[in-house]
């Protein structure tokens, strides 16, 4: 799917109500989002503004970020929104309210370290098991 056709895709179902879960690429939300994380997105109604400190997903130049509200401006005509990925330094983008599609929900960070301990533990016995099978199974035909 081209980014164009998967951005028509989120927005439309956004602007439906519809939640959308999706893995997140790259590495500039690290460590709050990591690399290929499954995120979800639920939309904001047309009343509802994004607060300091949220992390949002984002229409910006044609394509889809999820960024978190380092700061909010208010001018006369709209609301700005400046953005950052938690793993850069400076400010990245700043976009009006109609530019912010919906809120990135993430499941409690208790329940993600335990996630990611139980599958880097298994890694470890997984590792820890194939030295004992190696030579029985270097014997199977």
């Amino acid at each position: 799917m081209t980014d164009v056709c998967w951005t028509t895709l989120v927005r439309s179902l956004l602007a439906q109500g519809c939640p959308v879960r999706f893995t997140a690429p790259g590495r500039s939300m690290a460590p709050t989002i990591a690399d290929g994380e499954t995120i979800t997105v639920r939309p904001l109604g047309a009343d509802e503004q994004p607060g300091r400190g949220e992390i949002v997903l984002a229409q910006v130049a044609g394509r889809l970020i999820a960024h978190r509200i380092i700061a909010v401006r208010s001018a006369a005509d709209d609301t700005w929104f400046v953005l950052r990925g938690d793993a850069q330094g400076q400010a990245t983008d700043v976009v009006p309210r109609r530019a912010i599609l919906g809120r990135v929900v993430l499941p409690p960070r208790s329940c993600r370290a335990r996630l990611a301990g139980a599958v880097q533990r298994f890694g470890q016995r997984c590792a820890r098991w194939k030295f004992f099978l190696k030579p029985v199974l270097e014997k199977t035909p």
